[in-house]
């Protein structure tokens, strides 16, 4: 059973943090397709050239740390990505799955003053 903490992070992940979350592992993506993990996945592509992010699913959140204002947690993310490779001059792709721990941070007040992801990284299940 989830305590009363993790509940509350994870309904405030979902009404304001999804589109911070989805943005950062967008670029991530975008930026490092060398460094995903998805060879094994995929069904045909050998060398992917290019990686882009199609969707994503909040699992959960997890290591809450609360310090004055400041609330951070990590939240662990499954993306669908579609992963491109050209081969012979014709553009092949296929969509894989990845997992990534984004550590967040909240400033809390009166009410929620920021949402910020101050880090992005592969996560292995």
């Amino acid at each position: 059973m989830a305590s009363d903490k993790s509940t509350v992070i994870d309904k405030l992940v979902d009404k304001r943090g999804y589109d911070s979350i989805y943005s950062s592992i967008e670029e991530f993506v975008g930026d490092n397709p060398d460094k995903l993990d998805l060879l094994y996945e995929s069904n045909f592509l050998e060398e992917p050239d290019g990686a882009s992010l199609v969707d994503i699913e909040i699992i959960r959140t997890a290591n809450v740390n609360t310090k004055g204002d400041t609330v951070s947690f990590d939240v662990i993310v499954s993306a669908d990505i579609e992963i491109e490779e050209t081969v012979k001059r014709n553009r092949e792709t296929d969509s894989v799955s990845q997992w990534f721990r984004l550590r967040c941070e909240v400033t809390v007040k009166d009410s929620v003053k920021s949402f910020t992801v101050k880090n992005v990284q592969i996560y292995s299940k």
